[in-house]
């Protein structure tokens, strides 16, 4: 109904500024369909596609070359794999609040590029695990899916998760158990917040060895004290910030006397330490990448210099050559039948001294 209202008032709006400005009824459709359009537009160096609230079903085709795609508030329902084909530069990809429900398992599969990617506010079914091997993807929202559960119900990785992601978010999702997603080594913000926990064991932070924050705001509601208690001391031991809107459970009495199971801690420090050489290995690799990037650029600017100098030097000899070729020609003359003589005055005083 509101949604009626809102189209009635538009149209009256329009009609009036139509009348109000003279315009005919081609300029008003004309003013119409620029609504329907997605706007172009550089932000922050990077070429971006805005086509927020549009009510579109479909993403429509775009320039190429766009690094962000807004397609918020729209009535988008599935993601096939050749949706994004033909903008493999995408770094940061917002699809929150449309319809969504199905995304084919190599819908992201191009956008090696891809740092952010918002899926909240939709009702997806299924969660592709192709989405965890973007090699870019730092960022991933999945909050406010209310369905979302069905997946993580039975969510079972066959590869470790290669995506560096740093942030992720799975509030409000009806989540009961938390899904395992094995080695995190770069996560360091998790929220799960708003999800109807029945259980939190530290066992599901160990791998998560960069973590900072945990959000459980209203998740723990369900949960009895002595059951969160050894999580609470690991976070506490591995200097985590958790979030709780009620913090005042952990000092009463009942939270005191709940036995304390830090002397459980050692398989889970050896888990944590196998994600600490994991991240390592990360450092690594990217800083080896770097020196030989740098050393690979220094060489072909070396390359490139030296190439540089052979050609001025090529081009310098040419020049000397044509100038003694040209100074060469001035000196010989024109009627001469001996194209090689240089010196004819000097002959002509010889036959002339002869002669004496």
């Amino acid at each position: 109904m509101d949604r009626i209202s809102g189209s009635l008032a538009l149209a009256i709006v329009c009609f009036s500024c139509a009348v109000a400005m003279g315009m005919t009824q081609m300029d008003v459709l004309t003013e119409q369909s620029k609504l329907k359009r997605c706007n172009h537009e550089r932000v922050y160096e990077m070429y971006g596609a805005y086509c927020v609230g549009l009510r579109l079903q479909r993403i429509p085709s775009l320039k190429s070359g766009i690094e962000i795609l807004d397609f918020s508030e729209n009535r988008l329902q599935e993601l096939k794999a050749d949706t994004f084909t033909s903008y493999t530069s995408i770094k940061f990809l917002y699809l929150a609040e449309n319809q969504m429900y199905n995304i084919d398992k190599d819908a992201f599969a191009p956008l090696s590029y891809l740092q952010t990617l918002d899926l909240s506010n939709n009702v997806i079914l299924n969660l592709p695990e192709t989405i965890f091997q973007l090699p870019a993807l730092r960022k991933l929202y999945l909050k406010d899916n209310p369905l979302l559960h069905l997946s993580f119900a039975n969510l079972q990785l066959h590869r470790p998760i290669k995506a560096p992601l740093e942030l992720l978010d799975i509030s409000n999702c009806k989540i009961s158990v938390l899904p395992y997603w094995g080695t995190l080594p770069h996560l360091m913000h998790y929220n799960i917040s708003h999800n109807p926990l029945t259980e939190l064991e530290a066992k599901h932070f160990a791998p998560m060895c960069k973590l900072e924050k945990v959000d459980l705001t209203k998740s723990l509601d369900g949960l009895k004290l002595c059951n969160i208690k050894p999580t609470i001391n690991w976070l506490q031991d591995k200097n985590v910030y958790f979030q709780l809107d009620d913090y005042s459970k952990l000092n009463t009495k009942e939270f005191e006397k709940c036995p304390d199971m830090t002397q459980n801690f050692v398989g889970l420090n050896v888990t944590h330490h196998v994600c600490k050489t994991a991240f390592m290995e990360f450092q690594s690799i990217k800083s080896s990448r770097r020196t030989w990037l740098t050393v690979t650029g220094g060489l072909a600017g070396f390359l490139v210099g030296f190439m540089l100098l052979l050609y001025l030097m090529h081009r310098h000899n040419v020049s000397q050559t044509k100038t003694k070729v040209e100074k060469l020609k001035k000196a010989t003359p024109a009627h001469d039948p001996d194209k090689q003589a240089t010196l004819p005055i000097l002959v002509n005083d010889a036959n002339d001294t002869s002669r004496l």
